[in-house]
């Protein structure tokens, strides 16, 4: 029997300091999930229950395509130590599985994590589109409960009229699609986009 290719995984840490980014060189599942509810993803999402049980202090993980997005509840004094341990468990759950999410995981997704998958679906259908005739685009980059911290992209970062996109616009359309939200938090670095204004 011929030996399994390696699994080759690259860890971008993210702006936002509990966040880290796995990329992995095949597709986990042909869509995006974000889970925080370990129970929950124990019966739905195998790869994210795997890294809960083998990662300790993660807060939530998000699967979309070939990437990982895993969150830890605070910020980690060093990195390189959970970036590992996440790394590791990715490599041993796809080394034993190959079903990262479950047939019908999305339309099971409730609570908090139910509220940013319809808030993602909104910067998908909605706002990306019309963004990217600027040359821009956003995104969620962590949850906390109902709260959303979504960072500007492209055209958007640096952009003058940023603050004014995120209050009048991204802002108020996830608002009147996902009532359920809470706080909606621009973080962004403004600085380090192609048309800084700060």
């Amino acid at each position: 029997m011929p030996e399994a290719p390696p699994i080759h995984i690259t860890a971008e840490p993210q702006s936002i300091p509990t966040n880290c980014l796995f990329k992995v060189d095949r597709t986990l599942f042909d869509g995006m999930l974000y889970v925080s509810d370990q129970a929950w993803a124990k019966e739905w999402a195998p790869l994210a229950a795997y890294i809960f049980e083998h990662v300790e202090g993660v807060r939530g993980v998000k699967i979309h395509g070939s990437e990982v997005l895993v969150t830890m509840a605070h910020t980690p004094e060093d990195w390189r130590i959970p970036a590992r341990n996440s790394g590791a468990a990715i490599r041993g759950f796809l080394s034993e599985e190959s079903c990262a999410v479950k047939p019908g995981a999305v339309d099971a997704l409730e609570g908090d994590d139910l509220l940013r998958h319809k808030a993602q679906f909104v910067i998908d259908d909605t706002l990306n589109p019309g963004l990217a005739s600027h040359g821009g685009f956003v995104e969620i980059m962590a949850s906390d409960g109902k709260n959303l911290y979504i960072s500007m992209g492209g055209g958007c970062q640096g952009c003058g009229s940023a603050a004014m996109t995120m209050k009048q616009g991204v802002e108020v359309a996830i608002r009147n699609e996902v009532p359920g939200i809470e706080g909606i938090y621009d973080s962004t670095d403004h600085a380090a986009g192609s048309n800084p204004f700060m």
